[in-house]
């Protein structure tokens, strides 16, 4: 009879826990659009107003409901997990025709280029011009200082 009292102590305290951690995973699941005729086997955007409608589709609404709750600067979460993933799977370091629109924006680095779809997705669901040149810009005078510091 102890045994059975304990297992039900057992399961009443981590059952709770389990649901609670399949609720988080849930809300990061991601689906994306499939295409068997990409490399990653997934569709990817062909410039930033189509990668807006690509991620609105693939995630959550509770994921995006959190992204658009947030600030701008909490986008920076999402760089790690999400950011790779579109970073490998939309062919950001294999010459996809994504990468091909940044680097004609003058983007090459696929970090760089991540950085402005997420933060431009942030904008766009506040409602916030996405200022493109601005965010660009910022990019370019990063490389630059680097740039200018090994100079020196």
């Amino acid at each position: 009879m102890k045994k059975i009292v304990f297992l039900a102590l057992f399961l009443l305290l981590c059952l709770p826990n389990v649901n609670a951690q399949t609720t988080v995973d849930a809300k990061y699941k991601i689906n994306p659009t499939k295409d068997k005729n990409s490399p990653s086997g997934v569709y990817i955007p062909k410039n930033l107003d189509d990668c807006f409608k690509e991620l609105e589709k693939m995630l959550t609404p509770e994921l995006i409901k959190e992204m658009e709750t947030g600030t701008e600067a909490d986008m920076g979460k999402y760089h790690r997990g999400l950011g790779m993933w579109i970073r490998n799977n939309w062919g950001l370091w294999s010459g996809s025709r994504l990468e091909v629109y940044f680097n004609n924006l003058r983007v090459h680095h696929p970090d760089d280029m991540s950085g402005i779809i997420l933060d431009s997705f942030w904008r766009k669901l506040n409602n916030k011009p996405i200022k493109l040149e601005k965010q660009i810009k910022r990019y370019e005078d990063y490389w630059k200082s680097l740039k200018d510091q090994k100079i020196n």
